[in-house]
């Protein structure tokens, strides 16, 4: 199976918390978009690999997505092993997706999410080369980063506002992650981490004049055959940028 877009996570719900907005809208397009996991999540300080798992499959289901695969590498030491490497090249080969989505690759609180951003960088260029590894070559035409803990510059925001709670009902179909009890197994991202990603898509969606927006960084320019066209006919709207 061939699809248009393709998502990679380091773990099960980055996605989700990352782009899921983007992957509703594509799906919501006609779109084939497939979801990959790097890891299960083993090391989650909450739920299990099967949990995980099942929850990862609801959340699928309520963004549209054709498929999910995960690449079983090890949670905590993502890109440690060249076969990691291997096993990235062998997904974009058999997937041949022409846009990638993969976490930020700079920087990240959690080893895991630059690692698996660099990981797919590196990937999507030896997928391309006939000589590496087996099955047919595939370079996919571009590579978007997104966001998960380290803020960065956007390159661009899209506008997930009619989206925002389909996304939310993806995110918070990870119960054993996102759960408002989370009883005597209290982790980093309890205490309002849900409140602080509507902030956030509320905070970059005010850089474009929309409600919520999902932030993505490109190395290098994004060409144009001709100047964006500046809505019209709709009065003035506040952006946090000209």
């Amino acid at each position: 199976m061939s699809v248009d877009v393709l998502a990679v996570g380091a773990h099960p719900d980055d996605v989700e918390v990352g782009c899921g907005g983007v992957l509703a809208l594509c799906t919501r397009a006609g779109m084939r978009v497939a979801i990959a996991d790097l890891t299960a999540g083993e090391l989650g300080t909450r739920g299990t690999r099967e949990l995980r798992a099942d929850e990862a499959r609801r959340a699928g289901e309520i963004l549209g997505v054709q498929s999910r695969v995960g690449l079983d590498l090890p949670d905590g030491g993502v890109g440690t092993d060249p076969e990691h490497r291997d096993a990235v090249v062998g997904l974009l080969r058999d997937l041949r997706p022409r846009l990638v989505l993969a976490p930020y690759s700079v920087d990240d609180r959690h080893p895991d999410h630059a690692a698996a951003g660099r990981l797919v960088r590196d990937a999507c260029f030896l997928a391309g080369v006939a000589k590496w590894g087996d099955g047919e070559r595939h370079r996919p035409a571009r590579l978007h980063h997104y966001m998960l803990h380290s803020v960065f510059e956007p390159t661009y925001v899209v506008d997930v506002t009619p989206v925002w709670e389909q996304r939310a009902a993806a995110v918070a179909a990870f119960e054993s992650q996102f759960s408002a009890d989370p009883g005597d197994r209290r982790t980093a991202i309890d205490g309002g981490f849900l409140d602080l990603l509507d902030a956030r898509a509320r905070v970059f969606g005010a850089m474009i004049g929309v409600a919520r927006g999902e932030p993505f960084h490109v190395t290098g320019p994004l060409g144009l055959d001709r100047l964006p066209d500046p809505a019209s006919g709709e009065g003035p709207v506040y952006r946090s940028f000209l």
